[in-house]
């Protein structure tokens, strides 16, 4: 009976592992492939930046586990500053001036910022198979930001606006498929970065093999 409990144990410990394997398996770069493109416009707002018009390009690399495809892409915007947020660069640079009769004037007038944006983004199709595919997903992405306007180009207040950093991405949306091969995205966007965080809907049209 110690021996069968034994050989049963033994079993049990080879067979647990290839068990567990079996799940993982059905993860696999090896499906990640060029399997269709689209071009997108849309609007975008900020909680910081006026409302604007956003463009850009999305990759769809294939689908590396059931339901589960990986999109790559970039987009870019150009927006103006908010009003309360070039009132609080003009308090800034108040608050560093020195001037005994305090009768200077600080006006900076417009400020804009330009965004190209790089994303790598995971997405979950939600009802897989049909000719639409809700999807939600995430992801992550770069953002490089140059910062301009006739008061501040060529002084410390554009170089602190040039900056490259990071966001968080949050995807949601359905894929048509129009005709063979032919296919409409409607999608939104939202991105929670250290110094921004926007929404973006945008329609993109392009093709799927």
């Amino acid at each position: 009976m110690p021996r069968i409990l034994l050989l049963l144990g033994a079993v049990c410990l080879v067979a647990s592992p290839l068990a567990a394997q079996r799940p993982l398996d059905r993860f696999t770069y090896d499906n990640l492939r060029f399997t269709g493109a689209w071009v997108e416009a849309g609007i975008a707002t900020s909680n910081r930046l006026e409302g604007t018009a956003t463009y850009g390009l999305r990759i769809d690399l294939g689908q590396f586990a059931p339901r589960l495809r990986m999109l790559v892409g970039g987009s870019y915007t150009r927006s103006d500053f908010k009003q309360v947020e070039i009132d609080k660069f003009e308090t800034k640079l108040r608050n560093v001036v020195t001037d005994p009769t305090n009768d200077f004037t600080i006006d900076l007038g417009n400020i804009r910022w330009s965004d190209i944006a790089l994303d790598v983004d995971l997405q979950y199709f939600l009802v897989p198979g049909r000719s639409y595919q809700p999807y939600l997903g995430a992801g992550a992405g770069m953002h490089i930001r140059n910062g301009s306007g006739r008061a501040i180009d060529g002084t410390f207040v554009e170089d602190a606006l040039d900056m490259i950093g990071a966001g968080v991405n949050f995807t949601a949306g359905l894929d048509l498929m129009l005709s063979r091969g032919l296919m409409m995205n409607l999608g939104g966007r939202a991105v929670v970065g250290s110094d921004l965080q926007t929404f973006t809907l945008t329609v993109g049209l392009g093709f799927r093999r």
